[in-house]
């Protein structure tokens, strides 16, 4: 088991576990450097079979990831193997599978399966055209996690496997019997051994369709899938068509790809009886409508400029009230309008682009459970789907496409998506064009599991001058790609000459920023990821520097640049509507005041200041409390701060209290305040530090009263 607090490849810092199984451990983790949290699988390699096997599929689910672009599915970014034991970074998906859902709630509404379903068929697509094309062959409720924000993801790609156009048949039977299609355990008759392809999983997927929006089974008895209105009878007869075409036993029968069943799913309603009913009554009345029109002679031509003219006001209508949305915070509301906008006529990059920034916005905005308004992820789907099908030219407009492709790159650090839609950008776009090249350069660099820094820097350094001489200070992409420049030097920060670039490039960034001319900016924000860079620069300067009065010079700068950072942050929580630093909540802001006052007080103690590293530790633990997540991994650092200050004198604790009898006192002060800490126990570094502690405690007096006491009582025994 690995240790909370242990640092994998210098940037995942574990923090708790979340979830085991017999051969594997799965925690909760942070990458220190794009302050993202990940999952971390953990597998002891000890060369047993089981263990080959599972490294087995692993490897299976890795090579399928690895290379994966879709918001449905997960990504595996990084695998690394360290002291005989193999870690595996994924996303970390919060929410609950429908399998559970169902168990609560039973069947669900039938327009969430449909929305579900399609967001399913999607994923399905997108790894039947990969090259070689992917079968999943294990979709089933439990296979899907429902976001805490709605949308869905699929896990568990253990039985996945990639298609062989020249291989006739599988070697094993796989899936779950119920949702299975018959061909995964022979064929469309149960005989012999049957190719799956694609699809299979189509069958699967409207097995999955069935239970949720029935409620029943197919696992259970009566072991058969009905039509759906059997069990519901409200239920869309469309839905049911569609279903039952996916579960034919024979694989010619059902869809042939999930491109058709994603427009059925579209026009489920279409395919509804009632529906069609109407539409013949409207059909008829539309010929006789065109007749009447011909036999008067109109022409449609100055029809159609009224159409266009009621379909820009409408259009317009939308973005209004999206933005009235916008200001009110209202971000679900606000979204919804400028989709409406976009559907309408997407053609225009506003409607896209406000949508995509509403998403931005909205995943800043967290709640003190955690949450966000939205999914950032969710609503990019929306925009990259609409890309892909290339509804209305969409794959061409390149404001849309770099909109797109910095989402991806500055808010998700998903490079690799970005990369794909920096090269879609025309690179003669007067706008984006020479910009989009920079980009997409950089981030086919970081998007690579080996990165070359030597070839990135140059590249970085390259762009540094670019952005500095080729945007004036009213340009917001000047401040934007700056911030991009930053998170980069300081990920990169320990290579050999990184950081004194990275001086002079965000202290120009500031500089331009005290100068900035435009009106778009939230200066603010800007601000503060300039000062988060500007501090973790001038701590590798310091620890950099021979020269002891540099080092020391730099340390006060790296202090002076977390304050500035820290007041920012005040500013931040100050906005905020239902957010705050300290109690139980749990959020963006304790995370960054918590990283920032313990990176301050390691200045001070690196300078030899343990008195003002003393003050920080404190006032933090006021802020934060003793009931938030992070309140322990706060006082076991202070504690150990303490305790390493102490073993400075001695290594051996017995001798402090003769040698460093006033810091031994605070420390045993902090050890007894810091015991009834939520979680406290469980933290490592607390935990390894109690016996000894525990043995100084003994003949050290809690309080004043307890030593007036005892001095009390020494003076009786004397006098007697």
């Amino acid at each position: 088991m690995t240790r909370e607090g242990t640092v994998l490849d210098g940037k995942y810092e574990i923090w708790k576990e979340v979830g085991r199984g017999g051969m594997s451990i799965v925690y909760l983790a942070r990458d220190k450097h794009l302050n993202k949290q990940w999952a971390v699988k953990e597998i002891k390699n000890d060369g047993s079979k089981s263990i080959n096997t599972l490294l087995k599929g692993l490897e299976r689910e890795a090579n399928i990831l690895k290379n994966v672009d879709h918001p449905v599915l997960p990504r595996i970014v990084d695998i690394i193997e360290q002291e005989g034991t193999i870690y595996v970074v994924m996303d970390f998906i919060e929410g609950t599978t429908i399998s559970e859902r169902l168990k609560e709630e039973g069947a669900q509404p039938q327009e969430l399966v449909i929305e579900w379903g399609y967001q399913l068929a999607s994923a399905l697509d997108y790894l039947h055209n990969m090259k070689p094309p992917v079968i999943y062959r294990d979709m089933k409720p439990s296979n899907v996690m429902i976001k805490p924000e709605g949308g869905v993801k699929l896990i568990d790609f253990g039985t996945a496997k990639e298609y062989d156009t020249e291989n006739n048949a599988d070697t094993t039977a796989l899936g779950t019997r119920g949702y299975a299609a018959p061909e995964q355990f022979g064929d469309s008759k149960g005989r012999g051994i049957y190719n799956t392809d694609a699809r299979t999983d189509i069958y699967n997927l409207g097995a999955t369709l069935y239970h949720v929006v029935t409620g029943m089974n197919p696992c259970e008895p009566p072991y058969e899938m009905k039509p759906i209105r059997e069990w519901n009878p409200a239920l869309s007869s469309g839905l049911e068509k569609i279903i039952l075409k996916c579960t034919q036993p024979d694989p010619n029968d059902r869809y042939q790809n999930c491109r058709e069943l994603m427009y059925a799913l579209e026009h489920y309603n279409e395919l509804d009886d009632t529906y069609r009913k109407k539409n013949k009554k409207k059909l008829a009345l539309f010929v006789a409508t065109v007749v009447l029109a011909i036999g008067a002679g109109i022409t449609s031509f100055f029809g159609y400029k009224g159409v266009q003219r009621i379909k820009m006001d409408n259009y317009n209508t939308y973005i209004e009230a999206g933005n009235d949305y916008r200001i009110e915070n209202d971000y679900v509301a606000a979204a919804e309008e400028y989709k409406k906008a976009f559907e309408l006529d997407g053609t225009d990059a506003e409607a896209y682009e406000k949508y995509i920034q509403t998403y931005i916005d909205a995943s800043h905005e967290v709640h003190e459970d955690g949450s966000t308004p939205l999914d950032l992820e969710t609503g990019l789907n929306v925009v990259a789907n609409r890309v892909k099908a290339g509804k209305d030219g969409i794959d061409k407009n390149n404001a849309v496409l770099f909109k797109l492709a910095m989402t991806y790159f500055e808010e998700l650090g998903d490079y690799k998506t970005a990369a794909k839609y920096f090269y879609m950008i025309n690179k003669a776009d007067p706008d984006t064009g020479a910009l989009a090249e920079y980009y997409l350069s950089v981030s086919s660099i970081l998007s690579s599991t080996n990165v070359d820094a030597a070839e990135l820097m140059d590249e970085i350094d390259r762009f540094a001058d670019y952005n500095r001489t080729n945007f004036t200070n009213d340009n917001i992409n000047k401040f934007v790609n700056y911030k991009t420049l930053g998170r980069i030097y300081a990920t990169y920060i320990n290579y050999s000459g990184v950081a004194e670039k990275a001086e002079d490039v965000m202290l120009q960034a500031i500089d331009d920023l005290e100068h900035y001319t435009g009106t778009e900016l939230d200066v603010n924000e800007y601000y503060f990821a300039y000062y988060d860079d500007l501090t973790v620069i001038y701590q590798t300067l310091a620890e950099q520097s021979g020269d002891e009065l540099l080092r020391a010079q730099n340390y006060v700068s790296a202090v002076s640049y977390a304050d500035e950072y820290l007041n920012i942050l005040e500013i931040k929580v100050d906005e905020a509507d239902d957010a705050d630093i300290g109690g139980g909540s749990d959020n963006r802001f304790n995370t960054a005041y918590y990283n920032k006052m313990t990176s301050k007080a390691s200045y001070y103690i690196a300078m030899g200041k343990m008195a003002d590293a003393e003050k920080v530790y404190q006032t933090a633990e006021e802020r934060l409390g003793k009931t938030n997540v992070l309140s322990s991994k706060l006082y076991a650092e202070h504690m150990d701060a303490l305790y390493t200050d102490c073993e400075n004198s001695s290594t051996d604790p017995t001798s402090w209290p003769r040698l460093v009898p006033d810091k031994m006192k605070r420390l045993l002060e902090l050890y007894r305040e810091g015991k009834d800490v939520k979680d406290i126990d469980s933290n490592k570094t607390w935990k390894k530090r109690k016996d000894t502690l525990d043995l100084l405690s003994r003949g050290v007096p809690e309080t004043e009263e307890d030593t007036d006491s005892e001095t009390s009582s020494d003076s009786t025994e004397e006098g007697e």
